[in-house]
């Protein structure tokens, strides 16, 4: 058995925000007491007046969290400014928790230690890991790299990057696990025991025109393709020095991939080079994007589909999670919310649903050795026994 009740408050006063959620958890559970609890936050709604109250009334549930840039779920729909409480309750499942700062320090020594704790709380299997972290502290390729190297082989991981409302507006943002608050941190939620899941990682954008080669990078820029200077590469298409790029990033297909994963590109420091979020790796092919509307809301929609086409036959999807990109958020603009109603459309009205807009997303690409770091992108989680 798994049920996960949702609350969803715009409450300006945290302690009020708390509350409500709490509230609304406590009346969906009937009684029911949750192995573990996922906590979505607006930066601005982000206070540990929000945490304690949630604590209070789930003193004994192992609390996951972080701030974020927008909220969705199946009682509010999308929003704004506005606090998620997902509780879980199951007798199959042991939700632990960990929680470590110092990413921008040593990145395996803080991931080891977050991962540690969580893997601590259960005698049972551990088959899933969720991931909410400041990937701005550190390379977050290498960090998901360090969760897989701490975590037992197979675990699957998914999860997204601690955001504030404005994309632009980068550090500082907040990870929570229990009672602990870290900022360029990790807290990570291990799943335990004997459920069913599956994943689906979509973005909607469609890859135009020629493909190179990554010939040189660091974290944080890449610098040459096809050896010559990146921004050369991307000239042809587009100017690279404002926010119009945020809607064509590169497209990355790693040697040996199946599928590709999104890179945002703007100009860099560095005469031809391009800043990029975290590290393209060398020998990756790259490919410009483009993201019409409808395009877009398609792959909210190619995401679902995927996560309920590869659920395990015989078990009952009963709860969702989604990581949506705080780039789609800009790019939908008043459409934003059609994500929300896609998503409940495609699972029911019934199947509880909580969802985050983050700066950037964390999901399994075929043919890759772990989870990647990506970039606009929508990764559905679905949950079952």
């Amino acid at each position: 058995m798994l049920r996960m009740a949702v609350g969803h408050s715009d409450e300006l006063d945290p302690a009020d925000a708390a509350a409500e959620v709490v509230a609304a958890c406590r009346a969906s559970l009937d009684g029911l007491e949750p192995a573990g609890a996922i906590l979505f936050a607006s930066f601005d709604s982000f206070s540990p007046a929000l945490v304690a109250g949630i604590r209070g009334g789930f003193p004994d549930t192992p609390l996951l969290g972080s701030t974020s840039a927008a909220e969705m779920s199946s009682v509010g729909g999308y929003r704004e400014d506005s606090v998620v409480l997902a509780a879980l309750a199951s007798d199959r499942i042991d939700m632990a928790v960990g929680v470590a700062d110092g990413l921008d320090g040593d990145v395996e020594i803080a991931v080891g230690s977050a991962v540690r704790q969580a893997l601590d709380g259960s005698d049972r299997e551990p088959r899933l890991c969720i991931v909410l972290a400041d990937f701005f502290a550190a390379d977050g390729q290498r960090m998901l790299d360090a969760v897989a190297d701490s975590l037992p082989p197979g675990v699957v991981v998914v999860g997204g990057v601690s955001a504030r409302e404005d994309f632009r507006l980068q550090p500082p943002s907040y990870q929570v696990a229990n009672d602990r608050i870290v900022a360029d941190g990790i807290a990570v939620m291990v799943l335990s025991g004997e459920f069913a899941f599956s994943t689906g990682v979509r973005t909607g954008l469609r890859p135009l025109g020629g493909q190179g080669t990554v010939t040189r990078s660091e974290f944080g820029q890449l610098l040459e393709i096809d050896g010559r200077p990146a921004r050369e590469f991307t000239s042809r298409y587009l100017d690279v020095t404002g926010p119009a790029t945020f809607g064509n990033p590169l497209a990355v297909f790693e040697p040996g991939a199946e599928d590709f994963y999104l890179r945002a590109i703007q100009a860099a420091d560095e005469p031809g080079a391009l800043s990029v979020p975290g590290l393209v790796p060398l020998g990756s092919r790259v490919q410009l994007t483009t993201s019409p509307t409808e395009d877009l809301l398609a792959g909210a929609t190619s995401s679902l589909d995927a996560a309920a086409a590869t659920f395990p036959g015989g078990a009952t999807v009963e709860a969702a999670l989604i990581f949506s990109c705080a780039v789609r958020r800009f790019l939908l603009g008043t459409k934003t919310r059609r994500e929300a109603e896609i998503a409940q459309l495609a699972l029911g009205a019934d199947l509880p649903l909580a969802g985050v807009y983050c700066f950037g997303e964390v999901g399994p690409i075929a043919g890759t050795p772990t989870s990647r770091y990506l970039n606009d992108t929508f990764v559905t989680l679905l949950l079952g026994t």
